[in-house]
C-alpha cells in the first residue's frame, strides 16, 4: 500500500513538472493589501490536449517501428527447414556396450598367457622361455 502510495506521488510530482515545462498551466503568487497571499492558476487546456495527442502519436509511432523492426528480423533469422525435420531427443541404447578389460600383470616366475589369436598381427608372438 505504501510503495502504491509512493508511485502516486511520483505520478503526481512527474506530471506536475512536465507541465509546467510544457507551458500547460501558469502560476501567480501575489499579496492581497490585507498581506493574505493569493495563488491563482491559468491553465491552457487547448495545448493540453493537442500536446498529448502528440505525444500519444509519438509514442505509437515508436512502438510500431520496434514491432515491425522486430517481426523483420525475426522473418530472417527464421531456420530455412520445416519442423518435421528437426531431430529428436538422442535415445541411448539398450544394450550395455562390449567393454575390454586391461589385462593383469604376469606374476614372476609364471610364463605370461599368450593373447588371442584375433589379435595377432603379421608377426607371430612368441612368449619368452622362463628362467
Amino acid at each position: 500500500m505504501r510503495n502504491l502510495l509512493a508511485l502516486f506521488g511520483l505520478v503526481v510530482i512527474g506530471f506536475g513538472g512536465v507541465g509546467w515545462y510544457m507551458g500547460w498551466y501558469k502560476l501567480n503568487v501575489s499579496k492581497n493589501t490585507d498581506g493574505n497571499l493569493q495563488i491563482t492558476a491559468d491553465v491552457d487546456t487547448k495545448k493540453v490536449s493537442t500536446d498529448s495527442s502528440e505525444i500519444f502519436k509519438n509514442v505509437g509511432a515508436v512502438i510500431g517501428n520496434h514491432v515491425d523492426k522486430a517481426a523483420q528480423d525475426a522473418k530472417t533469422a527464421a531456420p530455412q527447414t520445416a519442423p518435421g525435420a528437426t531431430p529428436g531427443p538422442v535415445v541411448a541404447p539398450t544394450q550395455t556396450p562390449n567393454i575390454k578389460l586391461p589385462e593383469l600383470p604376469a606374476v614372476p616366475g609364471t610364463a605370461p598367457a599368450l593373447p588371442p589369436a584375433s589379435n595377432q598381427g603379421p608377426i607371430p608372438l612368441i612368449p619368452p622361455k622362463p628362467m
